[in-house]
């Protein structure tokens, strides 16, 4: 699905392992790109977008994703991954692909922009820290210093599960929440622990 509705002339297709793997595999699929491994993925680092520091999150990149320069150099890649949240690790992969010899890089990610923040367990940024947030598409794209850039839709995205919309959360997509959340107050990852703590404080004080 997603490379229907945002095809490239490219000579390969790479992923951001190992959440782009199976995205990638598909777009290769479906528009006769060859697949290839141009980024291997260091196992024994932990996932770095869960950091709590930028700093520690970059140099994370460094040791956990190594580009292959004899498959990269010379081509033109499109580099699938699953999302972008604050942007600054794809900008570093796109920096050390571009070292490693790539002409252009095209950046498809299989997801709609993350605009909202989750208030139902998943560790993710707040709304202030995505970069969809603060930037437009081509704001994106030259911050990540990339050929193209594209996303896909929420309506490509249910298209691609086979199953109903109504079946699916896309909360952090549109804002549209299950359970209401206040546009007023600046929520973080820990809002619903938060309430919950609060409410059990309160009933086993008596108040």
């Amino acid at each position: 699905q997603l490379a229907l509705e945002s095809h490239v002339e490219a000579d390969m297709v790479i992923s951001i392992p190992d959440s782009g793997t199976p995205a990638a595999i598909g777009y290769s699929a479906e528009s006769k790109i060859p697949y290839g491994e141009g980024l291997i993925k260091n196992r024994y680092i932990g996932r770095t977008f869960i950091q709590p520091t930028q700093e520690i999150r970059e140099v994370g990149v460094k040791l956990k994703l190594n580009p292959l320069k004899d498959i990269i150099k010379g081509k033109r890649l499109v580099v699938v991954d699953d999302s972008i949240v604050r942007g600054n690790t794809s900008r570093k992969v796109v920096q050390m692909l571009y070292s490693a010899g790539a002409k252009e890089i095209h950046m498809r990610i299989s997801s709609p922009p993350l605009l909202y923040p989750c208030y139902y367990g998943i560790d993710m940024a707040t709304k202030k820290e995505f970069v969809a947030n603060c930037r437009t598409l081509e704001d994106i794209r030259k911050y990540l210093n990339v050929d193209s850039l594209k996303y896909l839709s929420i309506e490509g995205l249910a298209k691609a599960t086979g199953e109903s919309k109504d079946k699916f959360c896309f909360a952090c997509f549109n804002s549209d929440y299950p359970v209401p959340v206040s546009e007023k107050a600046d929520f973080d990852k820990y809002f619903m622990e938060k309430s919950r703590y609060q409410k059990e404080s309160t009933v086993s004080s008596g108040i």
